[in-house]
């Protein structure tokens, strides 16, 4: 589905990564500290030279796993309410790299129009 879009993320994003996940890395949950491992990550690099980078976790989801995984769901939702208009700033010696946090609903085939349009309007295209 990505692969499909790149047209359209290119008009604004000069690098685009996604990244598959393979238990490198955890993120908790703001209630309770329980781990989550987010099968892939995309960055979002904006071209006009703000050096913006979007990072954003991607769950694709079985219809049958939906319900068993819902707290995942409602994890991602609030690291976009959470983090949302906010831009995170990582200083080094050379340049500061900003970033903003998203996450988006579940991916699966049958709610690929949903999940395109979430990602769509998070990220301003």
């Amino acid at each position: 589905m990505l692969d499909r879009q790149m047209d359209t993320l290119k008009k604004k994003y000069d690098g685009i990564y996604l990244i598959r996940n393979e238990r490198h890395f955890k993120i908790y949950s703001f209630a309770d500290g329980q781990a989550f491992e987010p099968d892939f990550v995309l960055f979002l690099r904006e071209k006009d030279g703000n050096m913006l980078t979007y990072q954003i976790f991607i769950e694709p989801k079985g219809k049958y796993l939906k319900e068993h995984d819902k707290w995942k769901q409602d994890f991602l939702k609030q690291v976009t309410e959470k983090f949302e208009g906010k831009t995170l700033e990582f200083k080094t010696q050379s340049k500061t790299q900003k970033y903003r946090l998203l996450g988006v609903p579940f991916y699966n085939n049958e709610d690929e129009n949903k999940f395109k349009q979430s990602l769509f309007a998070l990220t301003s295209i």
